[in-house]
């Protein structure tokens, strides 16, 4: 029976005030040889990535749960509402998205999955964040729920705004994040669910670069890691990885695959202006996303770049996180898995103690 921590059928700010769901007894944390990270030493290479721990309540189960590397929902140097809800709908679950997919029409549905391969969702909620203040604080009481063998990141992503440049908006975020106490920082380059440019960074090698080398100059020695989507030429993803490897300590991949949501008479699933195209995420993009990362791993080994690859997009089962450690991942995270299956690191964890 899956267990979700998030209710796809109420408001984000419901779910923000009231979350997370827990009906279910959390079991002990199962304690593993543990890995080096960054120079923390981390229970498990097991965790969440921006998007689901939407404060610190989020954090504290998903600790809890086993999930050692959080990433806490990405922040804004401004207040920024969420798209209107609907935000999440389930969509078909048993096809896997290929390349020619991208783009095309997806029709959601409103079918709870019953098994972990039916984990499988649009996601549009366009990087909400409450003030610097609110996350500042949070941020702090969200630290101190973790374990001395967990560690929890912070996502950040700049704001076009009137003020200042937008690189010089990264290097505000990041640094306000520090300030709350973030041990490490994760910049997030791609999301499909904005319509201003800060969503697709990541196909840019010069801008990217250009932002990870002026946020890394400002934080000094907390670790950065940067968020990429997929990229399906390898002499592209080359050239950006390349630009960013000298001021990263890790890269992420992937956020999620864009397609259009629409209804069966074709009209537009997710209200709003700007949502046609939306983030689908869960067991269907795990092809495109294990190919991404193995193209990372071989991108990195090939140059000798030492940057940790963190393997992000659908994980749903333990046997997927094998698959992206196999894959030459160094860390894996789930984010749509995780909020329907909340003992998937647990499960995975106690499968290591057997071995």
């Amino acid at each position: 029976m899956l267990h979700p921590t998030y209710d796809i059928h109420k408001s984000y700010d419901e779910n923000y005030n009231n979350g997370p769901m827990c009906d279910f007894t959390i079991p002990t944390r199962i304690s593993l040889k543990p890995i080096n990270l960054w120079g923390y030493q981390i229970n498990s290479p097991i965790g969440v990535p921006a998007g689901p721990l939407i404060n610190a309540e989020y954090i504290k189960l998903y600790a809890q749960l086993g999930f050692d590397l959080p990433v806490y929902k990405t922040v804004r140097t401004l207040e920024r509402k969420v798209h209107p809800a609907p935000n999440c709908l389930m969509v078909d679950s048993h096809k896997q998205l290929t390349i020619d997919d991208i783009g095309q029409n997806i029709y959601p549905f409103d079918q709870a999955p019953q098994t972990p391969h039916e984990i499988a969702i649009t996601n549009s909620f366009g990087i909400p964040s409450k003030s610097i203040e609110i996350w500042q604080a949070d941020i702090a009481k969200a630290n101190a729920f973790m374990a001395p063998n967990q560690l929890m990141i912070v996502s950040c992503v700049g704001t076009p705004v009137t003020n200042r440049s937008f690189i010089d908006d990264f290097v505000l975020c990041a640094q306000k994040a520090v300030e709350a106490g973030a041990k490490a920082i994760e910049l997030n380059y791609s999301c499909p669910n904005v319509v201003s440019k800060e969503g697709s960074i990541y196909q840019d090698a010069a801008l990217s670069s250009t932002i990870s080398q002026a946020v890394k100059k400002a934080i000094k020695d907390v670790p950065l890691m940067i968020k990429m989507g997929y990229i399906k030429e390898e002499t592209k993803a080359y050239d950006i990885i390349k630009a960013n490897a000298p001021f990263v300590d890790g890269i992420a991949a992937i956020n999620t695959i864009s397609m259009q949501a629409r209804n069966k008479d074709n009209s537009q699933a997710l209200p709003g202006e700007g949502r046609l195209n939306s983030g689908i995420c869960g067991s269907i993009i795990k092809d495109l996303s294990l190919e991404m990362t193995k193209r990372i791993h071989k991108i990195r080994k090939e140059n000798h770049f030492d940057f940790v690859l963190c393997g992000v997009g659908g994980i749903v089962c333990p046997e997927d996180i094998d698959d992206y450690l196999n894959a030459g991942a160094d860390i894996a995270m789930s984010a749509t898995g995780a909020m329907w299956n909340p003992l998937l690191a647990h499960d995975w964890q106690k499968l290591q103690t057997t071995k």
